[in-house]
Formats: C-alpha cells, structure tokens, sequence
C-alpha cells in the first residue's frame, strides 16, 4: 500500500469513529426493547401502514375521527418505512425499531464529514464525539422524521456553500436535493435550513463580491421541485393548515438551563471558546458558523415577543456548527500546549463522550408504556374497525391507530388537525346520547372512575379501562 492509499483510509477510518460508536451504542435500546423509541413513531408508523393500505393518499381517516384530515406531515419518512416493511415484509415497528441505530450512525456522520470539509480531520472526528455530549445525540436515538431531516441539513449546508467557492453548479443541484428531501421529511427542519442558506447566501455576496445568486437559483429550483411532488397536490386540493405548538415561558434562568441541557456543558464552553476563535478569524466559513449559531439563539428568544416556539427543538438546530465550533477550539490548543497535554486533553474529551454516549443509551426507556400496548392490542383483536375510540387519558390515540386501525379522536401531529370532535363534553361527561351518534363514538379509553354514561366497562388493564358504547 503507497502512502497516499495509508492516509486516504486512515482518514475514512478516523472520520467513522464516532459515527460506528454511535452505531453500537444504539444498539443498546434496539436490542434492549422490542418496541422503537419514542412516543412520536406511532403516529408516523401509522402513516406508513396507511400507505401500504391506500398507496399515495392525502387524507387520514383515522386520526381527529370522525372527521378526518389532511396529511400535513411531510412523507419521505413513511414512504421509506413502508417500503421497507414491503420489501422485507417485515412490520412497520420492528423497521423503525432497526432504523434506530441506522439513524444515529447517519446524523453523526453527517455532521463529522461536514466539520471535516470545512475545517478539516481533527476537527471533522471531534465534532462527532461532541455530538454525544448534546441533546441532538438523544434525538438522534430516535426512529423519527426529525432525525433523517437532522442527516440532510448539515450537508445541504456544506454543499450549498461549496458550490459558490468552486463555482460547480452540480454542488448546488446536490444541495438542492437535500434540501427538498428535507422539505418533504420535516417541516421545522426545512424552514431553519431556508434560513441557513438565506444567511449563507448573504455572507457569500457580501464576503466575496461575487454574484451568487445563480447557485441559489439553482438550489431553490431544483429544492421546490422536489418538494412540490407532495405538497403541491396537497396544497392545490386542501390548503394550508398549522396550529402553532404551546410555548413554555421560561425566566432567563430557565432559559440557561435549557440552554446548557441542549448543548451539554462541556460542548457549550469549548463552543464559546471556538466562537472567540471564529471571530478573531473571520474566514467566510467562519462568519456563516457564527451567523448559524447566533441566528438561532435569537428565534430560541422569540418566545419573549410572544411567538409559540418549541425553544429546545430551534436550539437542537444550532449544535450543528455548535460542536464544529468546539472541535475547532480543541484543536487550536495543539499550537498552544505541550502535545502530550493536548493528547491528554483529546482523550478525556474522547472517554468523557463515550461515557455520556452511554448513558444516554442505557437510560433511553420507551415511552409508550405495555398497559397502552395492551389496550391498543384489545383494539386490534376486538374493535370494530369504524366506531371512534374517545381517550380520556394522555398519549394512548397514536398507539392504538397505529397497532389496531381503529379510528380516534385526535391522535398525533396536534399543529395539522383541522377539525375535533369537542371534547371537552366527554372529558367532563356533559354530553348527550345524540352527541355519541354525531360523532360517531364507540368507546371510551380511561384511566380513573366509573365507566362513563352510555358505556360499560369490556376490558381492564393495568391502569387503563377500555369502555364500549351500548345505546
């Protein structure tokens, strides 16, 4: 082997550390738990078996029964779980389960391979091991639409970029797929990437004194093609839905604290080190990093002008160049101290991510708990497959649509729904014999008291009552 070849593979080597060791840590609650992470997957699992029944369909009748809704939540995630499940004719739950490992091998690769790109080897390898001390590690864990758009955005960023600093249009029309990827796997990830590249194409020009809006033309182009595979139909026959989430108000210490869980100790202080660093140098590519990190800081404020954000989801988007940021503060301490300090020093950091790596994995429980498995279970054996289940319990409707089919009254993805049964009446047991028949109600799910009226109890579980209709 010439010595080209040993520093070719020693490179893919090195960059694949953390990512591998992401892969086997994700193991640990893939093989922990025969059920995927997370509460979220059972609505997106829903989806995908709602496309293996129906084929490419805009309409869920099964979620916010009996009225139905619009399918706002983008699909690329379900129509890969589907056609998964198709070609190994495996279960939806037990592909999203395998995905897992897949997921967090992906999102902290793309994120090494991009750190390496733009600042190179060293600090393409620490970035992927800062990764493991923030929250977007604990996302990454995660079977969801989130996590697949987390692979996308770091690389349309780098692409996008590098398109103008080698004038290839071919980057930008990369950029540009990723982008519509993007933009047809989840929403908030795709609207933060328009603003990244909007704030990147604003640098560049300025910066550079080039014309670049040929490569953001290109980029948009061929990114609203794409996207407009799905949303264009979706948008032409039902409009545009989204109700905003709730907004938890936090004081500045609350803030901080979040601030500091999100981005981890350790990565937030070398952050703040690396951002000294990147003012101090000013490259363009340090200029975008910084105009990445603070933008987003700012719309995780904007809770205080009465915004609804979810302030902990916009700051998983700025660990991105947060953890680059960090390798970059690391490795200019080589110039600065003895190197068997700064191996030192590397190492910790090194075994200190492993650690925190592990223990994000090892603690990862599902959230779905056996008792709401079972009463999805008693549905998928017992329901008739047309009455509407009304839960009086939190978090019960994604599991039982996605493991029984039974319609439910509301049931995930809370900002697209358009119309809901009111259920307030049920809640507090107001309501009328007529109410059931309007809104087509066959049973009740509760978790305290008596049945209530017009019900008898048919099924008990651990915590949970199932209640069917009898008028």
């Amino acid at each position: 082997m010439d010595l080209s070849s040993f520093r070719k593979n020693r490179t893919i080597i090195l960059l694949l550390l953390p990512a591998i060791t992401a892969f086997i840590v994700a193991l640990i609650p893939t093989l922990s738990y025969q059920w995927p992470m997370s509460w979220d997957i059972y609505y997106h699992i829903h989806l995908a078996k709602l496309y293996l029944e129906q084929g490419i369909v805009f309409w869920d009748p099964l979620t916010y029964a009996p009225y139905g809704r619009p399918i706002y939540y983008p699909p690329l995630f379900h129509f890969i779980l589907a056609s998964l499940s198709y070609i190994f004719k495996a279960d939806p739950f037990q592909v999203a389960r395998f995905l897992q490992p897949i997921l967090a091998f992906s999102v902290v690769l793309s994120v090494s391979y991009v750190g390496y790109r733009l600042y190179g080897l060293s600090v393409g390898v620490l970035s992927g091991f800062f990764i493991f001390y923030t929250m977007l590690f604990h996302r990454a864990l995660l079977p969801i639409p989130e996590t697949l758009a987390m692979v996308f955005l770091p690389l349309s960023v780098y692409y996008y970029y590098h398109s103008s600093k080698v004038h290839d249009y071919r980057y930008a029309v990369l950029a540009g797929i990723l982008c519509g990827m993007t933009l047809l796997t989840h929403t908030l990830s795709a609207s933060i990437l328009a603003l990244i590249i909007v704030l990147c194409t604003i640098i560049l020009k300025y910066r550079s004194k080039k014309s670049v809006s040929k490569y953001f033309a290109v980029f948009w182009v061929v990114a609203l093609i794409i996207a407009s595979l799905w949303w264009a139909p979706l948008l032409l026959k039902y409009g545009f839905v989204f109700h905003n989430p709730q907004t938890t108000l936090l004081n500045p210490y609350g803030y901080l604290i979040t601030l500091f869980k999100t981005f981890g100790v350790l990565t937030l202080v070398f952050a703040l080190m690396g951002v000294f660093l990147l003012i101090k140098r000013r490259q363009e590519k340090d200029v975008i990093i910084l105009s990445w990190i603070l933008s987003l800081l700012i719309i995780s404020n904007a809770y205080l002008l009465g915004f609804q954000i979810l302030i902990d989801r916009i700051l998983n988007f700025a660990i991105f160049p947060a953890v680059i940021a960090a390798a970059l503060a690391v490795t200019y301490m080589e110039t600065r101290l003895d190197r068997k300090w700064y191996r030192v020093l590397v190492s910790l950091l090194v075994i200190g991510a492993l650690i925190f790596a592990f223990t994000s994995a090892v603690t990862l429980k599902p959230l779905v708990s056996s008792p709401q498995q079972d009463v999805a279970e008693w549905f998928k054996t017992n329901g008739d497959k047309t009455k509407v289940v009304v839960s009086l319990t939190n978090g019960t409707d994604p599991v039982i649509v996605s493991i029984s089919r039974q319609p439910v009254s509301t049931g995930g993805y809370q900002p697209g729904m358009v119309n809901v049964i009111d259920m307030e009446k049920y809640y507090f047991r107001t309501y009328q014999k007529s109410d059931l028949v309007n809104d087509n109600v066959g049973y009740f799910v509760i978790d305290w008291g008596n049945a209530p009226p017009y019900s008898e109890v048919v099924y008990e579980s651990k915590g949970y009552k199932i209640c069917k209709v009898e008028l």
